[in-house]
This record gives structure tokens, C-alpha cells and sequence, in this order.
């Protein structure tokens, strides 16, 4: 059996969060209801999702998750469908070479292969480490076993503070997992290894903690601009200083909101690569006192909204306090790219698109332009 690791050209980048799905997952196996799961293994050419892709199908035939979508899904779905029934794991390949027409159901041509194994209770230790490690903001590795005559599907999970395992044995998970160093999985890696004589291939995956998303400000922007990040699957926190713009009824849900003064509340938070901040406060004296805070500490975005002129003065007031070049250089300001925003929605959505292109490494440009620049010089090249 081949494996491919070709990137798919909608979900590329090594950015990994935890699967938003699980505890979703998890719920209906504690409740006594098995589900089938289906991961991505492998996928050659255009493919609508990347390795490591999941999806669940319940006894009821509801779907959580995706592999794609059309008619290639529909096929992965029938395989959950008859895994529920028997309880045998499955490899199931799934073509996506037909012509891209007006009428075809998708626009790919590649190849995926993705295993089908049903879960129940024994599967609930390995969720509830992937979702402490989610709480508490801590990386976690997942091995799925791809070996179709004897360890199709089983699997197991790791993070600093335990494992657990279903089907996979501990030696086994050891043994797999050590051929790999630390966070080196970020982009799926497949490892084989020879456990008690036997030969065991393994998926391996590493699991960053999911982005941060902090906004200073509870005002009119910060509504669409939450709801718009949790559509992207972002935690979202918003701080303000005024119990009216904190109330958490203003928010969707899964949103923390905190009610209390910026620079108090920033000294006493700890940021990393994955905190995006967005600074959208009620005036100049806020803004500044959460730059000063959020500058020089290692978050992976620091934004701020506000005119020309009031950013100039920032700089300056910055500058004259001592702060260095370096760290002025980590503020993106005025925020948001030029899209022509003007109602609160539409600065949101400049906003996160910008904080997109940090997270994902976009440039910002259209993609048209971009295309059609690279065809020109291809044209002239001919």
C-alpha cells in the first residue's frame, strides 16, 4: 500500500489545531452510541482536504466533520455506514480524477485514501487527553495505526502530562512515537517500525494548542469581529473596563469575556506565538496602555485600529518611552488590510483577514492578480 503526502491546495500550511469536532465526538460515544471515524491517510494530486482530516458518522446518520465533500465523501460515508454495522476498520480509496465540469459535484482530481474505524467508550481516555491538552493550552501527538491486516485504525494519544491508548499498545506507541522527534509532525509524517518482530506503520500527527485570539475593546467592531473568529475556529478572549461592553450576552458563544482594566489584565496574561491581538479600545490612552503591554512579549500579532494620525502619535509616545525599533516593529497599525472597509462587520473582516495572513503566511494580494502576473511572465517566457 503507497502513501502520499502531497499538501492539498486548500488546507496547505503546517498550522494544526485540535480537532473542533471531538468533544462533539466524544459526547455521543459517552452517551453509549458508537460512531465510525474516518481520517485522510494519504492523498496524491488536488485533493479538497489535507492528511489528517476527519470525519464521524453516527448510528443515525448524522455527519461531524468533513473529508471533502461530493460524491468522494459520499463514498467514505457508505464505508462508516458498513463499519457501524460489522465493526471491521476499512481503507477505503477514493478517486477524484473524473473532468472538472459545469456539472461535476467537485473540483478536484487526486486520489485520498482514508481509514474507517468505529469508536466507542474504549475511546473516551484518548479524547479526554486531546481535550485537556486543549484546555490547558498544551501540544498533544495523535498515532493511528494504517496497518490493514492487524492494526487498522487503532490509535493513541500523548501530551506532557499522559497518554492513553485504544487498541494501540503502550510499547508499540513508545516505539512509533520515538522514531519522530517532538513537534516534527506538525505536517502529518508516516513511521514504520519493528515492534515484537512485527512491522507497524503508523500516522503520526503533533497538535499545536488552537489560536488565541485577544481583543482589547468590547466595542462595535469587537461583536462581528468575534463572531467572524469563531467561525475560523479561533478562542477568543475580549477585555474591557466597562460591564456593559463585557457582558458575555454580546458574544457568541464559546467567547470569554473579561470585565476589568486593560493594563492590569494583560501584565497578568502570558502570550506566545499563537496569540493574535487586536487592540480596538474606546481611545488613544487604552490603546497605548495595551500596546505597552502586548509589545516585546512574544505574541505572534499585535494590531491596533485608529487614524493616521492617532497611530502617528502612538509611535511617537512609544518611541519616547524607550521602546526600541525592534518591538515597534511587531505592531501592525492602522490595522486590517485595504479592502475598503467602513461598517463595523466589514473592519472585522479586514481585521481577521490580516490576522489570517500572519497566521497562514498570505502576502495579502489577490490571488487573481497574482495568477494572472505569473501567466503573463509565463507567456513571455514562451
Amino acid at each position: 500500500m503507497q502513501f502520499w503526502t502531497v499538501p492539498a491546495i486548500w488546507y496547505q500550511g503546517s498550522d494544526r489545531t485540535l480537532d473542533t469536532h471531538l468533544d462533539e465526538i466524544r459526547k455521543v460515544i459517552v452517551s453509549g452510541e458508537r460512531v465510525a471515524v474516518a481520517v485522510v491517510v494519504g492523498t496524491r494530486g488536488s485533493t479538497p482536504r489535507s492528511t489528517g482530516a476527519r470525519m464521524a458518522v453516527t448510528r443515525d446518520g448524522r455527519v461531524i466533520g468533513t473529508v471533502g465533500g461530493g460524491c468522494g465523501e459520499a463514498e467514505v460515508i457508505q464505508a462508516s455506514r458498513n463499519v457501524l454495522d460489522d465493526g471491521q476498520p476499512r481503507l477505503v480509496r477514493v478517486e477524484l480524477t473524473e473532468d472538472v465540469t459545469e456539472e461535476a459535484e467537485a473540483a478536484c482530481g487526486g486520489t485520498m485514501e482514508v481509514v474507517v474505524a468505529r469508536w466507542g467508550r474504549e475511546m473516551v481516555p484518548v479524547l479526554e487527553v486531546f481535550l485537556r491538552a486543549g484546555r490547558e493550552r498544551k501540544s498533544v501527538r495523535l498515532l493511528t495505526g494504517i496497518n490493514p491486516k492487524s492494526a487498522l485504525g487503532v490509535i493513541a494519544a500523548q501530551a506532557d502530562f499522559g497518554s492513553a491508548f485504544a487498541g494501540m499498545g503502550e510499547t508499540e506507541t513508545a516505539a512509533l512515537s520515538a522514531a519522530v522527534p517532538p513537534a516534527k509532525a506538525v505536517t502529518p509524517q508516516f513511521i514504520t517500525q519493528t515492534v515484537g518482530g512485527e512491522q507497524r506503520t503508523a500516522l503520526i500527527e503533533d497538535y499545536a494548542p488552537a489560536p488565541h485570539l485577544l481583543v482589547c475593546g468590547g466595542g462595535h467592531i469587537a461583536v462581528p469581529l468575534c463572531r467572524m473568529a469563531r467561525e475560523l475556529d479561533l478562542e477568543v478572549t475580549v477585555i474591557d473596563d466597562r460591564p456593559a461592553f463585557a457582558d458575555p450576552t454580546r458574544f457568541p458563544n464559546g467567547v470569554r469575556t473579561i470585565c476589568a482594566p486593560f493594563g492590569q489584565t494583560l501584565a497578568g496574561m502570558r502570550f506566545d506565538s499563537r496569540t493574535y491581538a487586536v487592540v480596538v479600545t474606546r481611545g488613544h490612552r487604552h490603546d497605548l496602555g495595551c500596546v505597552r503591554q502586548l509589545l516585546g512579549r512574544g505574541a505572534g500579532y499585535v494590531g491596533m485600529i485608529g487614524s493616521r494620525r492617532r497611530v502617528a502619535g502612538v509611535f511617537e509616545t512609544l518611541r519616547t518611552a524607550g521602546l526600541g525599533e525592534t518591538a515597534l516593529s511587531e505592531l501592525h497599525a492602522p490595522i486590517g488590510l485595504d479592502i475598503g472597509a467602513e461598517t463595523p462587520a466589514e473592519i472585522a473582516l479586514a481585521i481577521l483577514a490580516e490576522v489570517t495572513a500572519a497566521r497562514r503566511g498570505g502576502s495579502g494580494r489577490s490571488l487573481g492578480l497574482a495568477y494572472g502576473q505569473a501567466a503573463a511572465k509565463e507567456r513571455v517566457r514562451r
